[in-house]
């Protein structure tokens, strides 16, 4: 009966051995395979970070070029409003259609506006033709 015993422990220890053998074989074997699907996972995530990302600057792209058309949209509408106030300036003044007289308040409109959106070395000025068109008591010239 301890015959019977120490074939089973060789047996046992047989089979332990092969199955370790086989756990090692499969690791040696199946390490460069989850080297390669991990590589893959890792390039899959890259791309869909990129992509992704290039998809935000595009937004950003289509943001700004919305913002600066209506950035433009908005500088057309002030100088058209600063057109007809220099007319009306002009008109008021008693110097309707007096194309110096509009430009001049063209100017000085324009060299306001830049000085108060804050833009650096812009220096004021005021003309006559502001000072007096600003000074709704000052009589016309008619």
């Amino acid at each position: 009966m301890t015959q019977m015993t120490d074939r089973q422990s060789w047996t046992a220890l047989i089979v332990i051995g092969l199955l370790i053998l086989i756990g090692i074989g499969g690791g040696l074997v199946g390490c460069p395979h989850y080297k390669v699907w991990e590589r893959k996972m890792a390039g899959q995530a890259e791309l869909q970070y990129q992509q992704g990302a290039r998809q935000a600057l595009i937004a950003q792209a289509k943001a700004e070029d919305e913002a600066a058309i209506s950035r433009a949209e908005a500088a057309t509408r002030r100088v058209r409003g600063w057109a007809d106030a220099a007319k009306l300036g002009c008109t008021d003044l008693g110097r309707a259609g007096d194309v110096a007289c509009e430009n001049q308040l063209l100017r000085d409109a324009a060299t306001y506006s830049i000085a108060k959106e804050g833009h650096e070395g812009v220096i004021i000025s005021v003309g006559a033709p502001v000072s007096v068109a600003v000074q709704p008591n000052t009589a016309r010239q008619e």
